[in-house]
């Protein structure tokens, strides 16, 4: 194949798992807003997320019934279902509760940046990737945006948060090991819809544990409206991330879609501007220009990769 062509090809395959990046940090990026609007109405936060998790296995199960995709429940797709219902899910939910009251949220938000650096970090380390310098290149630029938003605002409120900081960091070990493993376990011949309804109705089984153990029987009404509407909400958010997710890694692997986060950060930040009507500083322009940046230079870096290994 002309390598003008070969190039050309392997630009336009990795057009969709961009556009499907933006997409999922998009909706996921809105589900801090639908979290905000839940509590606030008095949901509990396990029994808020039990019930969004519920919800989405309610309307996927029977639409991958219907589109012939059912989840498999073989030994290989249980593993899957298992890894990113706890290090990929719950693991992260139950870290971001528990820093709730600790930290100011720019600095989970932080944490939460570093998750694309120590996906990278673990693909080295179990030689899943190889070592770029337009790869790490990418992996700044994405980070330096997120320092746009979050190093103008706040820092620490204190020495004693040190310790709470360093807890925070198990949010990217977490998200970086649901990366990095599921790419390497993710069964042949997947099929993203099948494999989100089964962690979703995974995910609700272990959620519907820590609920009742924590926060007791709570039914979806529990806050009236004004909670059920978000929940339903950040339901076709999750979604609709997961079923990003998988399509991601399946197409163009972990490190990747770890790019999702930066995305996620600045779209938070622009829902909350749409709906609570947070001006947008000049710093968050900046935050977009740097994550567009190391979006693309990611992508060039996977072209290329992606080109060489043709030739």
């Amino acid at each position: 194949m002309p390598v003008k062509l070969r190039a050309m090809k392997i630009s336009s395959g990795l057009v969709v798992p961009t556009f499907l990046l933006l997409l999922g940090g998009t909706s996921y990026g809105s589900i801090f807003t639908a979290n905000k609007l839940a509590v606030d109405a008095g949901m509990p936060f396990f029994a808020y997320a039990f019930w969004q998790i519920v919800i989405a296995s309610v309307v996927l199960l029977p639409l991958s019934v219907l589109l012939r995709s059912p989840p498999k429940l073989s030994l290989r797709h249980l593993r899957v279902y298992g890894l990113v219902a706890t290090v990929g899910l719950s693991g992260p939910t139950i870290i971001i509760v528990i820093l709730a009251n600790k930290l100011p949220p720019s600095i989970i938000t932080l944490a939460a940046a570093l998750i694309a650096s120590a996906t990278y970090l673990l693909a080295l380390a179990v030689r899943s990737e190889s070592f770029r310098w337009l790869a790490l290149l990418g992996v700044v630029l994405g980070f330096s945006g997120v320092l746009f938003i979050v190093l103008p605002e706040e820092g620490l409120p204190d020495q004693a948060a040190a310790g709470w900081v360093l807890f925070a960091l198990l949010l990217p070990a977490c998200a970086a090991c649901n990366n990095v493993f599921t790419a390497k376990l993710m069964p042949p011949d997947v099929n993203s819809l099948s494999l989100t309804t089964g962690l979703m109705s995974f995910s609700a089984l272990l959620l519907l544990i820590i609920m009742l153990v924590i926060d007791g029987p709570v039914a979806l009404t529990h806050a009236g409206f004004e909670a059920v509407w978000p929940t339903l909400w950040a339901s076709a958010a999750t979604a609709v991330t997961y079923l990003c997710f998988f399509e991601i890694l399946r197409r163009a692997g972990g490190l990747f879609f770890a790019q999702l986060n930066y995305v996620v950060v600045a779209a938070g930040v622009l829902w909350a501007y749409i709906l609570f009507g947070d001006k947008p500083s000049i710093w968050l322009w900046a935050a977009i220009a740097a994550i567009a940046l190391g979006l693309a230079v990611m992508n060039y870096s996977k072209a290329k990769t992606m080109r060489d290994m043709e030739v």
